[in-house]
């Protein structure tokens, strides 16, 4: 029998969701270390001297996935904690969607990605102007920097993403305009940087600069690249009687993928019904986490999970959107996204608050009957207590009252 000292983990009795592996089912996920050994029902039964976790009556599942944060502290007063978002929130992997650029993405990743206090394993998609910072002023739209091609280096940047590819996943353009409405430089460099990288897009304007006409932007997109606040109010996915335009229907129909990004006021529940009605589900649900909406109405990515739950989209499907889509989205799906043997032990494990409970959009609050919770996670075999989730636990049920 294997013994204490082989670090053998047993996650018993939960309700096991893998969405990529068609699995849900009571089981035990037993992991080694930082390795995922085996998952099934009664898996850790042999292993007589592991550590066991009982986790009866929750839901486990592969290592959730935030694709949209913003993480880089002390480089915009815009950005959160990176573990407040990840594995204080039971996330063990998220993205920073272009909060810095080509010439400080090097201090970003030794400051923040690598420094030995970083918990939650982190991805980004770099913004691929040479200086740009988010922050709560927009600075960057303000000085009218976002919208200048002389911030725009390709043989720089590509120098950069060549040096960083295990981190950087692809790109956060702001498809600002300057002279040709018609054209984003911004949009275009990035397809220059790296063809093969995805670029997420923002669905929406910003203060100060111009960008590409909703349509316009999203003829311009291909397969795999992601719109994200693709359920916003007035993003110009649904026409003047509510329905989908068909610059949204033919991007969506190619393979562009429909990112929540929630944010404090870019996700609208009266959309999404709409979208999901016309058969139009979102591909994954991030956050979009920063200063303006960590205390409302976003919380953590549970309680994003939530609202799509209590849209009626079924709890496999909500799970796969930040598993195993999100892991294609930013192609890591070797690595991520399922709890194959073998794989890194990224873990999540989730408690189901059963009875009405109140969420917002930012513009209009719905009862839900049920919400997700996250307990905790496992990140490289390590467990970690979600406790920012449960402190965001007490907000909620203040609000209730």
């Amino acid at each position: 029998m294997p013994s204490a000292e082989d670090g053998i983990l047993v996650l018993k009795g939960g309700r096991v969701i893998d969405p990529a592996n068609n699995f849900d089912d009571i089981a035990d996920v037993v992991t080694k270390g930082d390795t995922i050994v085996e998952v099934g029902p009664g898996a850790g039964a042999k292993y007589q001297d592991a550590t066991v976790k009982d986790v009866s009556g929750k839901v486990v599942t592969p290592g959730l996935i935030d694709i949209h944060t913003h993480c880089f502290t002390g480089l915009g007063d815009f950005c959160l904690a990176t573990d407040l978002m990840g594995v204080d929130s039971g996330v063990p992997v998220i993205v920073d969607a272009g909060t810095t650029s080509t010439t400080i993405f090097g201090l970003a990743r030794k400051a923040i990605i690598d420094h030995p206090d970083t918990k939650t394993k982190i991805f980004a998609l770099m913004d691929p102007s040479q200086i740009y910072l988010a922050n709560k002023t927009f600075i960057c739209h303000y000085l009218r920097i976002a919208d200048d091609e002389r911030n725009i280096d390709i043989e720089a940047a590509k120098e950069v993403v060549d040096a960083n590819r295990d981190v950087i996943v692809g790109f956060k353009v702001r498809p600002t305009i300057t002279d040709d409405p018609d054209h984003s430089p911004f949009l275009e460099a990035a397809h220059q940087i790296a063809p093969d990288l995805p670029i997420m897009i923002h669905l929406g304007s910003f203060p100060h600069t111009p960008v590409l006409d909703t349509e316009k932007l999203l003829y311009q997109l291909r397969k795999g690249d992601i719109i994200t606040h693709a359920c916003r109010g007035g993003g110009g996915q649904l026409d003047a009687t509510g329905e989908p335009t068909k610059a949204f229907t033919d991007a969506y129909d190619r393979g562009v993928l429909m990112d929540i990004g929630h944010s404090a006021g870019d996700f609208h529940f009266r959309t999404a019904r709409r979208l999901i009605e016309r058969g139009y589900m979102p591909n994954t649900i991030s956050t979009d986490l920063n200063v303006f909406n960590v205390d409302g109405p976003v919380y953590s990515l549970s309680t994003t999970m939530s609202k799509l739950w209590a849209l009626d989209v079924p709890l496999d499907q909500v799970i796969a959107m930040n598993t195993i889509n999100a892991a294609k989205a930013i192609n890591r799906e070797q690595e991520y996204g399922t709890l194959d043997a073998g794989r890194s032990a990224e873990v999540t494990v989730l408690d189901i608050e059963e009875g009405p409970c109140l969420l917002s959009d930012g513009h209009e609050q719905i009862t839900a009957s049920r919400r997700l919770r996250a307990v905790g996670c496992l990140r490289a075999g390590e467990w970690h207590d979600a406790v920012h989730d449960q402190k965001a636990r007490q907000v909620d049920m203040k609000e209730a009252v």
